[in-house]
């Protein structure tokens, strides 16, 4: 068709904007952080799959929302409307995907950890959000007990509430797998030795989100680095041995 000759299509992308298999229409995939949509939120959702597209949506496995069957045309009036309700664009491609997160200690009888709070630092304080440029497709998993209701085991980043009682003293703290994946040829991550503090979490998160955008050229995912130059010098590279 002429109006998609020439379109950025990752661009579109970054705003949450795919294109489906049939040509001409796009679906939108939206989320908001912990998957926490509130109920203007789903208003604003029902509007736009009324309106613009075929009046149903579908929930992802990642805890976003995706609205089908949206004309290129009609793609500027969506975004503003998804603007307008406060509503985030979730992405595809090489980037960071939108963070899983069950609702650890805040209603959860087994949740050991405050997940909201752990991925607001994680965004707010830190910058590591969906849609950063990435070498490959990279997701962060946050679990709130040992269960993994996320798994976390599977994720580039996969972090956990666990109950430490070394030292002779019972505290809760975070567990740490990192190079997992999911895929045709799943792995499961390397689980670091350590018990941490969410201090720690995210001084880990950051360094190895740091380290796989700044020396990762090939598009490759961080299970395959691992394998590549081994578990040692992997972590040493991160500054975490």
């Amino acid at each position: 068709m002429a109006e998609l000759q020439g379109i950025d299509y990752d661009a579109l992308k970054k705003r949450g904007f795919l294109r489906q298999k049939q040509d001409e229409y796009f679906l939108f995939r939206c989320r908001m952080p912990c998957a926490n949509f509130q109920s203007v939120h789903l208003e604003k959702v029902g509007e736009i799959a009324r309106v613009h597209a075929r009046g149903f949506v579908h929930v992802t496995t990642r805890q976003g929302i995706e609205i089908p069957f949206i004309l290129y045309k009609d793609i500027d009036a969506v975004e503003k409307k998804v603007h307008e309700a406060g509503l985030e664009a979730g992405t595809s491609g090489r980037r960071l995907r939108t963070t899983t997160c069950c609702p650890g200690n805040n209603w959860c009888k087994l949740g050991l950890v405050d997940t909201f709070r752990l991925n607001a630092r994680l965004e707010q304080e830190m910058g590591i959000r969906c849609g950063i440029d990435l070498p490959h497709k990279f997701k962060i998993a946050l679990s709130g007990c040992p269960n993994a209701c996320t798994r976390a085991q599977h994720s580039e980043i996969g972090i956990h509430g666990q109950v430490d009682i070394s030292g002779g003293q019972k505290r809760i703290g975070y567990v740490v797998y990192l190079g997992g994946c999911g895929g045709r040829t799943p792995r499961t991550g390397l689980k670091l030795d350590k018990i941490f503090d969410e201090d720690g979490v995210l001084a880990v998160v950051d360094k190895v989100v740091r380290f796989y955008k700044e020396h990762v050229k090939a598009p490759k995912r961080l299970a395959l680095v691992v394998e590549e130059i081994g578990r040692d010098a992997f972590l040493g590279s991160c500054g975490l041995l």
